[in-house]
């Protein structure tokens, strides 16, 4: 009589279990690939985030070179030089006033510019006729703060003013004057903010110490090459001196800017009228011509 069980001592053979290591072993498997599919796809999306950073961090673009009334925060970039000339004529009653200032502006670096104003004065009063050199000026800026992202240029300076050649044709003592500028963009709108302080040092047969603040509001809406601009200016003298130009600067070329805007005193010691004209143009005292055309259509709207 067979029996049909196993052999005494021996375990039944169990067949069916012998697949369950095998899938254990699977799963670790599955794991690791599926941690590494993850690392992949985090890794291909992390370079987005530089990209927009950068981006922010960019400096912000000047939409004009100069402004009619006020100081503008870009200073010009490095080994950059800038020549302006800026005639202005002025009546005030009888008098008649015409200047032809020649500006020159420097970038040392991208942040620092130096520069200075050498005017050609003419100016007929009563007692005739007077030409000459007028107060010659020199001045330092440092751009503290340019961010695209932000929309936002904040720079200060100090300007120093010799005496004038001729008294009829400016104050005979020194002066300096520490000044603020700033652009904040808007859309597409730039308003630019100036403050000065101008301190007029004693004179020869003079022991008082003239200080007079002054501020500046500028607003500008590039239009592609045309950018219509309106300024008002304020002084405190003697007494409160308050000017308005509207004006247009017009940019025909890379590297070139042309100007001209209306003047008309609203209070104070100010023109009755007046018409101011500019011509800017800037030169790359290094690097090549790309340089050049880059810069310049930097310099205009963004």
């Amino acid at each position: 009589m067979s029996v049909s069980g196993p052999p005494p001592g021996r375990a039944p053979a169990a067949r069916e279990p012998a697949a369950v290591p095998s899938a254990r072993r699977a799963r670790p498997r599955a794991s690791l690939v599926s941690l590494v599919s993850l690392l992949l796809a985090s890794t291909a999306a992390a370079p987005a985030e530089p990209e927009r950073t950068e981006a922010e961090d960019e400096a912000a673009r000047p939409p004009i070179e100069e402004l009619f009334l006020g100081e503008t925060a870009f200073p010009q970039e490095a080994l950059e030089l800038q020549i302006t000339s800026a005639p202005r004529w002025e009546r005030d009653g009888r008098q008649v006033g015409f200047r032809i200032p020649l500006l020159l502006e420097l970038g040392i670096t991208d942040r620092l510019q130096i520069g200075g104003e050498l005017p050609l004065e003419l100016a007929r009063q009563d007692s005739g006729v007077v030409a000459g050199l007028g107060s010659v000026e020199l001045e330092a800026l440092y751009n503290l703060v340019n961010e695209r992202g932000l929309g936002l240029a904040l720079s200060a300076g100090l300007g120093a003013a010799l005496p004038a050649g001729a008294r009829e044709l400016g104050a005979p003592g020194y002066a300096l004057e520490p000044f603020v500028s700033l652009d904040k963009a808007i859309g597409r709108v730039h308003v630019g903010i100036s403050a000065s302080a101008e301190i007029r040092l004693p004179a020869a047969g003079s022991d008082a110490t003239e200080l007079s603040p002054g501020a500046s509001l500028g607003v500008i809406l590039p239009l592609g090459d045309v950018v219509p601009t309106l300024e008002l200016a304020a002084e405190i003298e003697d007494t409160t001196s308050l000017l308005l130009a509207p004006g247009v600067l017009w940019h025909p070329a890379p590297g070139l800017e042309l100007g001209a805007a209306l003047e008309l005193g609203l209070a104070g010691e100010t023109p009755d009228a007046g018409l101011m004209l500019l011509v800017t143009r800037e030169f790359e005292l290094a690097g090549d011509g790309d340089d050049h055309v880059k810069h310049a259509s930097r310099s205009r709207s963004p």
